[in-house]
């Protein structure tokens, strides 16, 4: 009781502050999430097929991605406070454009929107935790943050197939609104206000600007459209935009102090190979949640609420094993649970791919909760490893940079499932469409079981925090 009595109590302020967070955190998770398990429903009204729908969720991951870093260096010159509340406003306005779609093109164009929005919400959410919480309760605040997020996770597949069965797929955009409201409002009583501060340095435009048209040129080329819809030197002008970019990229990156992406982390084996195992473990992640509503739904004729159901075996077991897997990185290391992981994930989607032609529930939700079970024993291990093995000073740094691998490969997930999805199942079409989803959906499985593999070796290569040996 001693030890407690010098600690200072919240205020009303502080745990309001926590609660408009939260909210912001389970918005943009429960969407994510709600959103992929009815994206074959969203296909389907808008009579589109995969390699067109897949672009609802890469324009999002794309745009977020390219903009985190900016809006990290505006909340810091505008202050968090007013950042967070344009967050919302255009976040909201993003989600009422995406129930109106009449077309996927006006989808993608406010899934943009609602990107720029995430964006401003995600990067000044944080900050206003460890700025504005007493020290004694700053590591308590980012974990109930982090708790949101994976509540959002967890229950987004069920919220999205309830919505999509009922009320409409649109519903899923539309909820948005009351609980965005409700956060700003929140906000606006709890937050106080903090004056930004100026910069050196501005924006990073140029890295930006050359990291997202790289990005969309480089997954237009994967597999993002029809190659006969495109004018003839279509592929050689996407080709020449990715190496251009990312040339560019990476020069702009290493000339400038302060950079988006700073490629100097790199010179460490451990900071490249935890990196490289991040990316890798959410393109196995990635491709996997993608793909399993279209099996379910289009492949075995799952409805909406009864396929939202069984994807939630994977998040939720994420959810349970995520704080073990930190007991466990404490204890032994960083390998053991990383490598663990990443062959448990590489497990589970195997045995996706093994699934015969007529699955049942008991055949389907074991193998959903070991690649569960394998992405939360990896993904606090290797980032308390990440920012374990960086100097204070540049953790912030590093952390936009793992932010950046998960981003990355979450989009080469959802491009290297749809472009083998699209690959085979021409070849198992007289097989009836039910039966060649299906088919098609194992065979992209069946890759994605071996890159989740090959990160079981990166994990194991990493070498010890700060040396270049093992």
């Amino acid at each position: 009781m001693i030890g407690r009595s010098n600690e200072p109590a919240l205020s009303a302020s502080h745990g309001l502050l926590l609660v408009a967070v939260g909210l912001s955190s389970l918005m943009s998770s429960m969407q994510g999430s709600a959103l992929n398990a009815i994206l074959p429903f969203v296909a389907r009204s808008l009579e589109v097929d995969l390699p067109t729908i897949q672009w609802v969720v890469l324009v999002y991951l794309i745009v977020s991605s390219g903009l985190l870093p900016a809006f990290g260096r505006l909340g810091d010159m505008m202050g968090q406070r007013r950042l967070f509340l344009t967050g919302f406003a255009v976040f909201i306005i993003g989600s009422v454009l995406s129930s109106l779609a009449p077309s996927v093109l006006w989808l993608i164009a406010a899934r943009t929107v609602q990107a720029v929005g995430s964006g401003m919400i995600t990067t000044s959410g944080t900050p206003l935790i460890t700025k504005t919480l007493p020290a004694t309760h700053r590591g308590r605040g980012l974990s109930a943050q982090i708790f949101m997020v994976y509540c959002g996770l967890s229950a987004g597949p069920g919220v999205g197939g309830v919505l999509a069965d009922t009320l409409g797929w649109r519903w899923v955009f539309l909820v948005n609104v009351p609980v965005g409201l409700l956060a700003a409002a929140i906000a606006l009583v709890a937050i106080p206000n903090d004056e930004g501060a100026p910069s050196t340095q501005g924006f990073d435009v140029g890295g930006a600007l050359t990291f997202m048209a790289g990005l969309a040129a480089f997954f237009l080329l994967l597999g993002g459209g029809r190659r006969q819809d495109w004018p003839s030197g279509g592929s050689e002008a996407l080709l020449g935009i990715t190496l251009v970019s990312a040339t560019a990229f990476v020069i702009l990156e290493l000339s400038r102090h302060e950079p988006m992406l700073d490629l100097r982390l790199f010179k460490s084996r451990f900071f490249s190979a935890a990196t490289s195992s991040a990316m890798i473990n959410y393109t196995g992640y990635s491709a996997t949640i993608f793909l399993v509503p279209f099996y379910l739904v289009n492949g075995l004729g799952y409805d909406a609420t009864s396929a939202g159901t069984l994807i939630t075996a994977m998040p939720v077991t994420m959810m349970f094993f995520a704080p073990f897997s930190g007991w466990l990185s404490d204890k032994f290391g960083p390998r053991l649970p990383t490598s663990v992981g990443m062959g448990l994930l590489s497990g589970g989607i195997y045995l996706m791919s093994r699934l015969g032609s007529a699955p049942s529930v008991m055949d389907i939700v074991p193998r959903l909760m070991l690649a569960g079970m394998g992405l939360g024993l990896f993904s606090s291990a290797n980032g308390s490893a990440i920012l374990g093995s960086v100097p204070r000073e540049v953790q912030g740094v590093a952390n936009g940079v793992v932010s950046i691998a998960r981003q990355l490969g979450m989009m080469l997930g959802v491009a290297i499932a749809t472009a083998v999805f699209s690959a085979r199942y021409p070849l198992y079409t007289g097989l009836g469409e039910a039966t060649a989803t299906s088919a098609a959906a194992r065979d992209a499985f069946f890759l994605a079981a071996a890159i989740a593999l090959l990160g079981v070796f990166t994990s194991l290569v990493r070498g010890k925090p700060g040396g270049d040996h093992s």
